[in-house]
């Protein structure tokens, strides 16, 4: 018996906007994954990276900052260290924190991302319209901030 993948996700589970979402959001990670792999990178990468783009981030806080445990925020950093795009330095002023800082290989894997990113969200996302896209965005954000998302613990 050969099963054909569908266009969408079964009709009979598209009456909840949950199952929806998460459909949705199972593709766009996929998607982003590899236009972030495409620069050699994984979306966590990308994410510490943004945040040191502007000015270097003690390692706990970032960890705090993406919700990554510490030991996988040590994981992370040492990668970007192995690739030359960021490096840890000794605070200024507390010499039990580290800081991390970025490297100009890692702002031009920023800059190769915000390309790539641009060309896939059009793909991606090219059944809407803009109008939508700034809408499904602005809901997004607003769940991502003041709903479940937005909070440490999961409870509603």
């Amino acid at each position: 018996m050969e099963i054909n993948d569908p266009v969408g996700p079964p009709e009979d589970l598209t009456k909840w906007t949950g199952f929806l979402l998460n459909w949705v959001a199972a593709h766009a990670r996929e998607s982003y994954e590899q236009v972030v792999g495409q620069v050699g990178l994984k979306p966590q990468h990308l994410g510490v990276l943004t945040q040191i783009r502007q000015e270097p981030m003690i390692q706990a806080r970032l960890s705090d900052r993406l919700r990554v445990f510490k030991p996988v925020m040590v994981t992370l950093v040492n990668e970007l260290e192995a690739m030359g795009l960021a490096e840890r330095r000794p605070h200024a002023t507390d010499r039990r924190a580290v800081e991390v800082h970025i490297l100009p290989a890692g702002l031009e894997k920023v800059r190769e991302v915000d390309r790539l990113s641009e060309l896939a969200s059009d793909a991606f996302f090219g059944p809407l319209t803009a109008d939508e896209r700034r809408t499904l965005h602005e809901l997004l954000a607003k769940l991502a901030k003041d709903g479940p998302a937005g909070r440490w613990d999961d409870t509603p």
